[in-house]
């Protein structure tokens, strides 16, 4: 009974030659084993190149980044720079204006205008002599 029981590894595998089962299975085995080591094998190819072109990837963000952070700092700097020019641009004017008043002051115009008045009179008293004697 003991055979009727618990069914022994040879009465399931039926009536073969375990010889002929290595010798077929074996090579399938190996054949199975070796696509899956390939398989293995580009998958882990296609995780480095992965990985290459992340680290790249992330590597021209920060670029761009970088870039756009120094780009609108620049654009700051040009409006800063452009409202400093407005500024200067107005005290010139100022200084400019003030030059120009300051050019024709009394204190300036004083010995020209007094020499013209002293020749001026001299002539027109010549004149009058002149014009005396000639008549």
């Amino acid at each position: 009974m003991e055979s009727s029981e618990q069914p022994t590894l040879e009465q399931m595998a039926g009536p073969s030659d375990p010889a002929q089962d290595f010798d077929t299975e074996f090579p399938a085995a190996l054949t199975e084993a070796e696509q899956t080591l390939q398989q293995l094998r580009d998958r882990y190819l296609e995780i480095k190149t992965a990985q290459a072109e992340k680290a790249q990837l992330e590597k021209k963000l920060a670029d761009v980044q970088a870039d756009m952070t120094a780009k609108a700092k620049t654009a700051e700097k040009l409006a800063e720079l452009q409202t400093e020019l407005e500024q200067v641009q107005d005290q010139i004017r100022t200084l400019g204006m003030t030059l120009e008043s300051q050019l024709w002051k009394w204190h300036d115009l004083k010995e020209p205008f007094w020499q013209f008045i002293r020749y001026f009179g001299l002539g027109f008293a010549v004149a009058i002599a002149a014009h005396k004697l000639a008549s």
